[in-house]
């Protein structure tokens, strides 16, 4: 279940509105005002959520309908969960922690709460009690509620190093989550989402030059046909090696889609243009053989788009750029490079 984050934008007057109308709806379910309680029923009477409201209803359409596990589960579902990371395995195993760590706490609360209450009676025997068998049945009690305590007490220590495990394997879920939301699990390199990013940043540093360079496998098209969508990836995933060399400080590559990828340089139109002759004679040198016949498949070349970003453009006018830049190195004949607004490679100079 997808569901937007609740917000809670009203001012007092509309807040108290919505009160008014969920207090009564509670009441007459007879359902604690706890504040997860107050919480779904708030949202349901500003009818944030058809979905919520459905389940609120469904669950406890009447007085003596109130499930506290019920309750708690859908405040789990509708509100916890929307701030957790998007990722359903990483939400379960959260919200089982959780979950595991409260009815450790439970547990153990309950079990101090009755040795204190032992205590206390102890006490009053002690002090008033003369009767000898009393006070031996009172410390004979006391020394079985201790070791129920001590029980408690270990199992309280082996939940917590349940739930360090499980937050070690949370965090390794997170990072797996993260890494795949932002790389190319083919090629090993940024995806485009991560490219968006790096180039808003980018561009938000106008005091240092930004290029861009699209780039595009020539036939790609052609050779998958040819060879087969294996030999494909295999081509992908070695031009996603390559770039990835090029990735530092002042570098950033991904694949921008398909056989299609993007660079961004921080520095001169010159110093890009180098970068990407480069990338294009280290593409144009692969040699790839097929597995069953060992011939070896025509030459792969790439294609290079090149801009220098100016100031005030938008992402989209200079990925347009780009493109148009990439289409006229497509109409020269492929693999070459061109850089917008350049007629000739010794005027970057």
């Amino acid at each position: 279940m997808t569901v937007k984050r609740m917000a809670f934008p009203e001012d007092l007057r509309t807040s108290s509105d919505y009160l008014r109308m969920a207090v009564p709806l509670m009441i007459e379910r007879k359902i604690p005002p706890t504040p997860y309680n107050y919480a779904l029923w708030y949202a349901h009477v500003q009818q944030i959520s058809p979905e919520l409201s459905k389940a609120l209803l469904e669950q406890f359409p009447s007085a003596g309908s109130y499930d506290h596990d019920k309750s708690e589960s859908l405040f789990f579902e509708f509100f916890v969960k929307n701030y957790l990371p998007n990722n359903q395995q990483a939400q379960n195993l959260l919200v089982s922690i959780v979950s595991q760590l409260a009815r450790a706490v439970s547990r153990n609360v309950k079990g101090t709460e009755t040795y204190g209450s032992a205590l206390k009676d102890a006490m009053e025997i002690f002090d008033a009690a003369v009767d000898q068998q009393k006070i031996r049945d009172m410390l004979t009690q006391l020394l079985t509620d201790t070791a129920t305590v001590e029980t408690l007490n270990v199992e309280f220590q082996l939940e917590l190093q349940s739930a360090r495990v499980e937050v070690e394997k949370l965090r390794r879920e997170l990072e797996e989550s993260q890494y795949s939301a932002r790389f190319d699990t083919l090629t090993r390199i940024a995806n485009r989402r991560a490219f968006n990013d790096a180039f808003i940043q980018a561009l938000g540093m106008p005091e240092e030059p930004t290029c861009l360079l699209l780039l595009d496998l020539d036939k790609f098209k052609v050779c998958n046909d040819t060879y087969g969508h294996l030999m494909g990836d295999r081509i992908l995933e070695i031009v996603g090696e390559i770039l990835g060399g090029f990735q530092s400080d002042t570098i950033f590559v991904a694949r921008y889609g398909g056989e299609e990828f993007t660079v961004i340089v921080k520095g001169s139109l010159a110093a890009a243009h180098d970068i990407a002759e480069t990338i294009r004679q280290k593409v144009s040198a692969i040699h790839l053989k097929k597995k069953d016949t060992h011939d070896l498949i025509g030459v792969i070349t790439v294609s290079i788009g090149l801009v220098l970003a100016r100031v005030g453009e938008t992402p989209e006018e200079i990925i347009g750029r780009a493109d148009a830049a990439l289409y006229r190195a497509k109409d020269q004949g492929r693999n070459c490079v061109v850089a917008d607004g350049v007629e000739d490679a010794a005027d970057l100079a």
